[in-house]
């Protein structure tokens, strides 16, 4: 019923499984006779234990535009155009997501979190891409992802991995 201000809720568990998507939008009544578990910790410890799944999400977007790229390149752009809107949806998800991590997270790991530098350079490619579908220069657009954007998502995954070991390392506050 209540928690300690350090802390927060880091898990909700209902019968001792995760919640899935759909529990987390259903409202409490909605749990009734089912046994519901609260997890709390330190918000480091929290993102801790997120972050250490970011390389992970960043090597899906990675795959997803590969994927959109391929289409493009094979000339199957209906196809293409709906996997880049799957990808840009992903990143966009992955970088709001990451994005909270770094507002929680205390100040020492804050500055090893910090990944602005590569979402300002994603986000120029993107903005390029945009360009390219909007004048349907499909092949363009297949260089650019294959070129520019994959190749910053793959350095936004090792640093990523970088950023989980380094914070790992830092002793909490």
């Amino acid at each position: 019923s209540q928690i300690d201000p350090e802390h927060m809720i880091t898990a909700i568990n209902v019968d001792g499984c995760e919640l899935t998507e759909e529990q987390w939008n259903m409202s409490m009544g909605d749990f009734q006779g089912e046994e519901l578990q609260f997890y709390t910790g330190n918000p480091d410890q929290y993102v801790v234990e997120r972050v250490q799944s970011a390389p992970g999400v960043v090597r899906t977007c990675f795959f997803e535009f590969r994927d959109a790229r391929k289409e493009f390149q094979d000339g199957d752009n209906q196809e293409g155009n709906q996997r880049l809107k799957v990808a840009c949806d992903t990143l966009r998800a992955f970088f709001d997501w990451y994005g909270t991590l770094v507002q929680i997270a205390s100040e020492p790991k804050r500055e090893k979190l910090d990944i602005s530098k590569q979402v300002g350079e994603i986000s120029e490619t993107c903005k390029k891409i945009c360009e390219q579908q909007l004048y349907q220069s499909w092949w363009a657009l297949g260089e650019s992802l294959e070129k520019d954007l994959e190749p910053q998502l793959d350095k936004l995954e090792d640093m990523c991995r970088r950023a989980a070991r380094q914070i790992t390392a830092v002793s909490p506050c």
